[in-house]
Order: C-alpha cells, then sequence, then structure tokens
C-alpha cells in the first residue's frame, strides 16, 4: 500500500536502534496526501520548498518520508530545514509515556536517518553554522549519533574531527559542544569509549 511504504520501513528500521535509547515504539495512522503518494522525488521536494505555512501537515510527512524511503540525497539540505518541524500529533503539551528519540517528534530525524552517511556532511555543516538555531543544532546532532548507532563513539569522533578542521573557532566550539552532548547521552556500556573519542580526536 503506498500510503504506509514509507512510514513503516523507518519504524522497522529504527526499532533495534531506539531499544539502545530504551525507547518503545507503538501503532502509528500513516499520514494520506493524494497528490504526493505517487508523485517523483523531485515534485516532493519542491512541494517541500513552497512557503512551509501553507503546506498540508499531512502532504509535508508524505513528501518527507518517501524522499528517505528513496534516499533521495538530493533533498538532504531541505530535508534539514525542516528538523524543526514537529510531528502534528506530538505538538506541545503532547505527554510521552517513554523517553522519545527528536527523530520520533521531528520526523525529518528519521528521515536523514534513512538517508544515512550522505547526510552527515550537512548535518556537520548545519551543527557549526552560526545562524542554526538550538533546536535544530541539537536536533541534527542526534541524527548524526543515530547514523553511526552501530558504533556511538564513531559519531562523536565525525564531529570532533570536523571541529578539528574548522577555520572559524567559534564553528569549532559548536562542533566539539554537540560532540559533549551526544556522548553525554552514551549508555554506561558506551560512555568511556564516547568520551575517549573526544580525548583521542581532540589531541
Amino acid at each position: 500500500m503506498a500510503g504506509l511504504r514509507f512510514s513503516v520501513r523507518p519504524i522497522i528500521t529504527l526499532a533495534g536502534a531506539l531499544s539502545f535509547f530504551g525507547v518503545a515504539t507503538g501503532s502509528f495512522a500513516a499520514p494520506v496526501c493524494p497528490g504526493l503518494e505517487n508523485s517523483t522525488p523531485a515534485s516532493r521536494l519542491e512541494y517541500l520548498q513552497g512557503e512551509r505555512a501553507r503546506l498540508s501537515p499531512a502532504c509535508v510527512l508524505v513528501a518527507v518520508g518517501q524522499l528517505g524511503y528513496d534516499k533521495y540525497t538530493l533533498a538532504i539540505k531541505v530535508l534539514i530545514g525542516y528538523l524543526d518541524y514537529r510531528d502534528p500529533a506530538k505538538m506541545p503539551g503532547f505527554r510521552q509515556t517513554h523517553i522519545e528519540w527528536s527523530g520520533s517528534i521531528y520526523p525529518v530525524g528519521d528521515v536523514l536517518f534513512q538517508i544515512g552517511k550522505p547526510a552527515v556532511p550537512q548535518l556537520v555543516e548545519t551543527i557549526a553554522n552560526e545562524t542554526t538555531s538550538d533546536l535544530v543544532r541539537n536536533n541534527a546532532g542526534d541524527v548524526v549519533s543515530m547514523i553511526y548507532i552501530e558504533d556511538f563513539a564513531e559519531g562523536v569522533a565525525v564531529l570532533v574531527r570536523a571541529a578539528r578542521a574548522q577555520k572559524d573557532p567559534l564553528a569549532s566550539i559548536r562542533l566539539i559542544d554537540q560532540a559533549r552532548r551526544q556522548a553525554a547521552h552514551c549508555g554506561n556500556e558506551r560512555r568511556n569509549d564516547c568520551e575517549n573519542a573526544i580525548v583521542r580526536e581532540n589531541h
């Protein structure tokens, strides 16, 4: 079923990863947007580049979800701009019954996770950029960590290496701060590896 194609895959893909954070996954209703469900990736990307306030929430979710399913790398920059787009079902006031990673509240996190490592360079640029909001910066850092979920310390190391490569000292600080934030999220069994990655890569 076309309406379920994009939405089931991220949940299945993330199920094992989310267990690392102690996250429970539940049932959900797939959004419906007939005008986009059978469109091309380029058309979905064009839709997302429209004035956000005028876009249908259901169509935004369909567009980003299908772009992630297709691993459409040309959409990475635009998708990152949606890292502050909150799932309408989880607006402020929504009561969580368990700890959630940011991608379950801001759906583009899941989408960029699906695209994987090709998204990392632009996520790193976003973290380093002074104009990025704290929300988007933190969500971008979360996505980098999830992309490296099989080797969480390497995700931290990627941020530290990017910090060292910066010519702008403030950009470097922003990346190091995010590396430390992600290291703090490591489970007890991985905490030393994550903290050592900061020390090792920063010297």
